[in-house]
């Protein structure tokens, strides 16, 4: 039967199958109803279905161009103009038989439908589609079940064909309205697709070009000063650490990085550097890909999680940087407050505005010659949060609680301002969080 439109199209009975088959095989001779074209013996005089009197059936009528029946007072065929002209016995006969082999596949199609096993009722569909394509319900059904397989171009093709074979339908506006919403969700299928084509052919050139770019500073070991006074308790006290050398992302993980990343997962469904308590099923995919920001390959990644960013990590064969290592990073060895010095200068980092490549403050410099480490994003670091870490930190390479409930975010992003940027200052969210403005840059051991 008629599928239901819920969201395309209503529910019509199933007894159009027994007046589609009666209609088409009847003889010449037979009575019809005028009003709803079920024919009936000759003996009748009156429709049983809506009371109106019962007429001689005319002669059957064929267009000569495209061979589909004409209905009750049609002269030119509804899909290509032609005049139509009185059938052949023979041609009446075979499509008498294909009409009644194109109904069983149209019942059996509706069966496997209700089922839900919209793959093999398509196969139905089309192979009475074969023998009888001028079947107006089946043509309804058609375009139900390609917009339950998602296929909404087919499913436009079919509902318009429908609207075409049945044009005075009850539900002519109603079809009619959901192949517009259609339509438009098609168009906007198709510039995504066309702005996906855009961002795969930037995301490609600026790999090819920028890949010598992206490198990482060696950081010596040695002393700094971790922490800072008169500051917030989670900043104090100001305590001396020591770390071994290792080496520190120049920049901030760009789109560009981040897309080679997906693309590896999304090809190889490979999973195997994921940290072990990532919940099932992650992609990986950063909150509002399509948004025109991830068009920018050299704008910093965000929007993603924690378990993204170590999952990137380990891929790219490094690692996230402890809370020290970013520290000693952004500060140096004299302890600078923020990356360039002691002097709060919003012209030398990203803050209040737009967002920016890479690398687009040569002033903002760390005295490692590490890029935006204030402003632009924050970044995500390795270890669990504690407010109270600081008080029994150890001083060689600490590594944070061994648990806790939030991950530590360090530096600033172009939203805030000020001492929010300063290189001492601790922020932390939970790992499952997706911040517009936070990324992550990685570390590695030498």
């Amino acid at each position: 039967m008629k599928r239901s439109l819920i969201f395309l199209f209503l529910t019509v009975s199933i007894t159009f199958i027994t007046v589609l088959a009666s209609t088409l095989v009847a003889e010449q001779g037979d009575k019809i109803c005028p009003r709803c074209n079920k024919t009936y013996p000759a003996e009748a005089n009156f429709c049983a279905v809506d009371g109106a009197g019962l007429v001689e059936q005319a002669v059957i009528l064929q267009c000569p161009k495209c061979g589909r029946m004409g209905r009750l007072a049609e002269m030119f065929c509804p899909l290509d103009g032609e005049k139509l002209a009185p059938a052949g016995e023979k041609v009446k006969a075979q499509r008498a038989r294909d009409v009644k082999a194109a109904v069983e596949h149209y019942e059996e199609g509706n069966t496997l439908s209700d089922q839900r096993d919209y793959d093999k009722a398509l196969k139905e569909y089309l192979e009475a589609e074969r023998l009888y394509p001028d079947f107006p319900e089946l043509q309804h059904n058609m375009g139900w079940v390609y917009g339950k397989l998602g296929d909404l171009k087919k499913a436009v093709k079919h509902l318009r064909k429908y609207i075409v074979l049945n044009y005075d339908a009850e539900d002519y506006v109603e079809v009619l309205s959901y192949i517009t919403i259609m339509e438009k969700t098609l168009a906007g299928q198709k510039k995504h697709q066309e702005t996906e084509v855009r961002r795969d052919e930037a995301m490609k050139k600026a790999l090819a070009e920028n890949r010598d770019k992206w490198d990482m500073v060696l950081i010596p070991a040695g002393e700094f000063i971790m922490g800072i006074e008169n500051q917030r308790d989670d900043c104090r006290p100001a305590h001396t650490v020591y770390l071994p050398a290792f080496y520190m992302d120049r920049y901030e993980v760009t789109n560009a990085q981040y897309y080679e990343f997906l693309e590896y997962v999304t090809k190889t469904g490979d999973h195997s550097k994921c940290h072990t308590d990532e919940s099932p099923g992650k992609d990986h995919t950063p909150r509002e890909w399509k948004d025109s920001y991830y068009n920018n390959p050299e704008f910093p990644v965000s929007r993603i999680d924690w378990f993204d960013v170590y999952a990137y990590a380990a891929w790219a064969g490094k690692r996230l940087p402890t809370e020290a290592e970013w520290e000693k990073t952004a500060r140096g060895p004299n302890g600078n407050w923020w990356p360039w010095g002691n002097d709060w200068n919003p012209a030398r980092c990203n803050v209040g505005g737009e967002p920016k490549p890479v690398g687009s403050y040569e002033s903002g410099k760390s005295p490692y010659e590490c890029y935006d480490m204030a402003g632009s994003v924050a970044e995500w670091v390795a270890d669990w949060y504690s407010p109270f870490y600081y008080q029994t930190s150890p001083s060689g390479s600490p590594k944070g609680p061994e648990k806790d409930l939030r991950r530590v975010v360090r530096g600033g992003s172009r939203f805030g301002r000020g001492f929010l940027l300063r290189s001492t200052s601790r922020k932390s969210e939970q790992p499952s969080v997706h911040n517009q403005a936070v990324g992550f840059r990685c570390a590695r051991d030498p």
